[in-house]
This record gives C-alpha cells, sequence and structure tokens, in this order.
C-alpha cells in the first residue's frame, strides 16, 4: 500500500526531469569543450613548443640557419659572463619597478574618479583608455617628437615658463632616457589598468559606502579601509600581469631608442632581439628566453606566495 500523499506518477516524472536535466548539463559541457578544444590545442601547442624548442637550441651553438652544433651548457656559461646581459636584466628590473606601481596607482586613481565624481561621463572613460589602444608604433613616434631637445614640446614648454635648467636631450642622456620611455608606457598603459579596477569597483556593494558615510568616513577613509582592501585579488591580479607585459615590452624602446644611448635602455626583450636577429647567435638567444621564463616564474610564485600567506 502506497504513504499517503505519494504518486507513483509524479515521482517518475520528477525523476525523468532530472535525468533530463543531468543530460543537457553534460551535453551542455560536452559542447564548450568540444566548441573550445581546438583553440586550447593550438595555444598549448604553439606555448609549450616554444618553451621546448628554447630550452633545446639552447644547448647548441647555432646561427638559425645551417647544421647545429651540440656546445652542452656553454651558452649559459656564456651568458652569465656577459656584463651586457646584467646591464639589460638590471634595467628590465628599473623599468618593472618604475611602471608597474605607478599605472597601478594611477589607474585605481582614474577608476576611483570614474566611479564618483565623473561617474556621469563615458567620455572620460574613453579618453583615458584611448591610449592603450592607439598602435605603440604611433605613440613611440609621437613621445619621440615631444622629446625631441630643440623644438619638441616638452622642452619648449618648459622654457616657456622659465624653466629652462629643467631641459633635457630626454632620449639622448644616459641618466634619463630609461625614465622618460617609462613615462610614456605609463600614459599608454594605465587605461588598462583603470578599466579593470573600474570593473572591479563596480562589483564591491554600494551599501557598505553608504554604511560608512552614515557612520562619519570621508572619501580617504573609504579609499584606505574600503576600497583599497577589497580590491586586493585585483592587485595581485595587475601586478602578475603587469610583470608580464613590463618583461614583453620591445616596440616602444626600439622605437624610441634601440636600447640606446650606450645601451643605457637595453632591457631583457631587445638585448634577446639583438643577440638573436642581428648577431645570429640564435642558440645563445635560446638560453636568454630560459632564464627569463625562470625569472618570471620564480617571480610570480614569489608574489602568489607572499599574497595567500597575507589572505589567512
Amino acid at each position: 500500500m502506497s504513504p499517503a500523499g505519494w504518486n507513483p506518477v509524479e515521482v517518475a516524472i520528477t525523476n525523468t526531469n532530472k535525468s533530463i536535466a543531468g543530460l543537457k548539463k553534460k551535453r551542455n559541457r560536452f559542447t564548450g569543450l568540444f566548441f573550445s578544444l581546438p583553440l586550447l590545442i593550438f595555444v598549448s601547442v604553439f606555448t609549450f613548443f616554444g618553451i621546448f624548442y628554447n630550452i633545446y637550441i639552447g644547448f647548441f651553438e647555432w646561427s638559425g640557419i645551417g647544421d647545429k652544433a651540440f656546445i652542452g651548457l656553454d651558452n649559459y656559461v656564456s651568458l652569465l659572463k656577459d656584463p651586457n646581459f646584467y646591464d639589460a636584466l638590471g634595467h628590465t628590473f628599473h623599468f618593472l619597478i618604475v611602471t608597474i606601481p605607478l599605472s597601478m596607482a594611477l589607474g585605481l586613481v582614474l577608476a576611483v574618479l570614474l566611479n564618483g565624481v565623473w561617474a556621469a561621463s563615458g567620455l572620460f572613460k574613453s579618453i583615458f583608455f584611448l591610449p592603450h589602444v592607439i598602435a605603440v608604433v604611433t605613440i613611440g613616434t609621437t613621445f619621440s617628437g615631444i622629446y625631441e631637445p630643440n623644438f619638441g614640446l616638452l622642452n619648449t614648454l618648459l622654457r616657456w615658463v622659465g624653466a629652462q635648467s629643467l631641459t633635457h636631450t630626454w632620449l639622448s642622456e644616459p641618466s634619463m632616457a630609461l625614465n622618460a620611455i617609462a613615462a610614456v608606457y605609463i600614459f599608454a598603459n594605465a587605461g588598462f589598468y583603470m578599466l579593470i579596477y573600474y570593473t572591479s569597483l563596480l562589483n564591491i556593494d554600494q551599501e557598505i559606502f553608504e554604511a560608512s558615510k552614515i557612520d562619519g568616513a570621508n572619501v580617504m577613509k573609504q579609499f584606505r579601509h574600503i576600497i583599497f582592501p577589497m580590491l586586493s585579488g585585483t592587485h595581485v591580479t595587475l601586478l602578475i600581469l603587469g610583470i608580464i607585459f613590463a618583461l614583453k615590452v620591445f616596440d616602444l624602446v626600439w622605437i624610441m631608442t634601440e636600447g640606446g644611448p650606450g645601451g643605457a635602455t637595453e632591457l631583457i626583450s631587445t638585448y634577446l632581439f639583438r643577440e638573436s636577429l642581428l648577431k645570429y647567435r640564435t642558440g645563445y638567444s635560446g638560453s636568454v628566453s630560459v632564464v627569463l621564463l625562470l625569472i618570471a616564474f620564480g617571480y610570480t610564485a614569489f608574489q602568489l606566495r607572499v599574497y595567500n600567506k597575507l589572505r589567512r
């Protein structure tokens, strides 16, 4: 005898619906995987092929054409003895230390302003993000003209306001050139950081801000105790992305200085290009790529470890 209120037909229908729903979920999951699989294979093959191929050619003396000569670890020994490599590495770290914090800080300030004072204007969002989508060739060429010592806009303005002592041959002085390029890089990329921060700000519950206003918190206290801590995950993400982007910077430096003057703006990327394509040391450049990859992985792993400890 069936229990009171128990209808076997309804139970059968419910179980059937659950089975159909489960099959639909599995089918949707399979369909998504099926369509994304070609791209995953493509990216994986070319990414891992490049890594393993650089590891492989790093053990050979090779100009990029002709026969390879196996030399073991000689390329790595030469690399560690090359003062130009250490100069390029130092310039790269200098570039990272200058550009990443300033780009993140400027992007965060702009995002906060867009979320508050300029919230109603989409024009500012477009203006601030525009430099990020302009071709690097255009930006590099434009700022090379702005930095021109005799007729460039920057020195002209400094002379006009009576600050003659502040004028420089910006891209020709070893002490100024790298920072001048870093300023252009920050200008071109702050909009990207702004966009990511702005999107993250929109995900913060507005009731928190309203409650803080009731408690008497001003804008600075809101920023210090609400905005900055609640964007900690975004900070880490942008820090990692910033390192990856900055390590890959080549075109801007090459357009503006080609690594000069006297190697003052030589980064790892331009050093790698020079050794590989200008000096035809393909095997040696493979060892440089491997060392650079290890540095990037090690630094990223260190950041993630520190971040995970801070979250506990």
